[in-house]
């Protein structure tokens, strides 16, 4: 930062200084065209009436002589009571009607200045730019005024290095005053880094924002809105890996009772019937893994950006998918499918879709009916599921969402997570889910409505 604001005022400063240069020089321009006019002019009131009687006379032109001594600097250096150091780079010639030289000063040449026309000219003498001024008087004599021109370009100079000097010389002071603002502003954000850096990766609360700036109060909120939500991943994994635990260690162990049974039952009718329970209890096992591995991940989809998705066409593949297991069970299924577009995650939507779809098969009876119906409501994209089975009590209709619980007495085997992934998934795309009684059916009626912003 201070290499970037040291390094753009050096260049402020030369630009600033190449618009003083140019503004110097077009104001010494003007003010010594200005200074040329009045010099003609008072040498026309001095000379112009003595000459007349000159002029009647041939001869060598008056040549009066100026102070040509050396000196360097600037200001007093240059004034001197003989005269000033800058009269050598003026000049003056008074030139007759017939063209003759009449009068000079000993800085100028015995030939004209510039061309005997009136007005300014800038004419080249001995190898230097001059600047001239031309007059003629009534009668007929040519008075002539110049002066070199880098006296001009001096006093450009001059102009342009006033203006710099003060500020190169301020240049160190302000990189010592940018320093020190720059190292007090961040202090506090290097006590912020080492709390970043020296954070236990299982501490999670908030960064204080104490004496940090309020430029970088956004940064440290945006810092603390990630740490509440990997606060919030973290536990959510934490009690993902405990339920997993706790619910796979009852089948494992069923299965290890099982395979006992297999391996030390006397007879063979003992032994057909240990592997059928093992069998059983693998499929248990087996589905509980795949609903767990399902769960998580709906969470993780859960937070990929949606798309434009036909929930109708979703809703009738797993209609599809499942329809052996309708056969089977002799299940009658009445299905009424709206063309509705829905924004979601397509896997995690899948997901809900077939979890609803499977716990209306698995507690409808057989040759009971089940009901699917994709309609839009409103500006709402609604999806129901209802069936003929014994449905859910009122006072359980809430707790039925959370993970691994089962209503009691159902008789059907199962893990309990079916819900959760669907309340999972539906909050995750602002969808709500509510359980009631078919009318229709008498059973169990799920509705998942998305919000008016989602339906196309």
């Amino acid at each position: 930062m201070l290499v970037v604001l040291l390094g753009t005022l050096a260049l402020l400063m030369g630009v600033a200084g190449f618009f003083s240069y140019r503004a110097g020089l077009q104001e010494a321009g003007e003010m010594f065209d200005a200074r040329l006019v009045q010099s003609t002019r008072v040498l026309i009131g001095l000379v112009d009436e003595p000459l007349s009687d000159l002029s009647a006379f041939p001869g060598d032109a008056i040549v009066l002589r100026g102070w040509h001594g050396q000196a360097k600097g600037v200001g007093e250096a240059l004034a001197f009571k003989e005269g000033h150091a800058y009269e050598s780079k003026l000049a003056f010639q008074v030139w007759g009607r017939d063209h003759r030289l009449l009068l000079r000063s000993d800085s100028a040449p015995t030939t004209s200045l510039a061309p005997l026309e009136p007005g300014y000219a800038s004419p080249i003498i001995g190898g230097e730019q001059w600047r001239t001024f031309t007059m003629r008087t009534k009668e007929g004599r040519w008075f002539q005024s110049g002066e070199r021109s880098d006296i001009r370009q001096e006093l450009a100079e001059d102009i342009a290095g006033g203006t710099l000097l003060p500020l190169l010389l301020a240049l160190p002071l302000m990189a010592l005053v940018i320093w020190w603002s720059v190292s007090h502003v961040t202090r506090s954000l290097r006590r912020v880094s080492d709390q970043i850096g020296q954070r236990d990766p299982e501490r999670m609360s908030p960064l204080d924002l104490g004496d940090v700036p309020r430029e970088a109060h956004g940064l440290v909120h945006a810092v603390n809105g990630l740490l509440a939500r990997l606060n919030e991943a973290l536990a959510r994994e934490r009690r993902f890996v405990a339920d997993a635990a706790h619910e796979l260690r009852t089948p494992i162990s069923a299965l290890k009772v099982h395979a006992g049974n297999v391996r030390q039952s006397p007879d063979e009718a003992g032994r057909v019937q240990a592997q059928d329970l093992m069998e059983d209890a693998v499929g248990r096992l087996e589905r509980l893994v795949a609903q767990l591995l399902t769960l998580s991940r709906a969470e993780a989809l859960s937070r990929v950006p949606p798309a434009r998705l036909s929930l109708d066409a979703i809703v009738a593949t797993e209609v599809d998918a499942l329809r052996t297991f309708f056969d089977l069970n002799r299940q009658y299924l009445a299905l009424e499918l709206e063309s509705v577009e829905v924004k979601g995650n397509e896997v995690a939507l899948t997901a809900l879709i077939r979890n609803v779809l499977e716990n209306a098969i698995r507690y409808t009876p057989a040759k009971g009916s089940i009901f699917v119906c994709v309609r839009r409501e409103g500006n709402t994209a609604t999806l129901i599921v209802a069936d003929s089975g014994p449905g859910i009590a009122v006072e359980e209709r809430e707790r039925v969402f959370d993970r691994f619980y089962r209503t009691l007495g159902s008789g059907v085997p199962g893990s309990g997570l079916g819900l959760s992934i669907v309340r999972e998934v539906a909050d995750a795309h602002g969808a709500s889910v509510t359980l009631g009684t078919s009318a229709r059916l008498g059973g169990l009626e799920v509705r998942v409505g998305w919000p008016a912003y989602a339906a196309d």
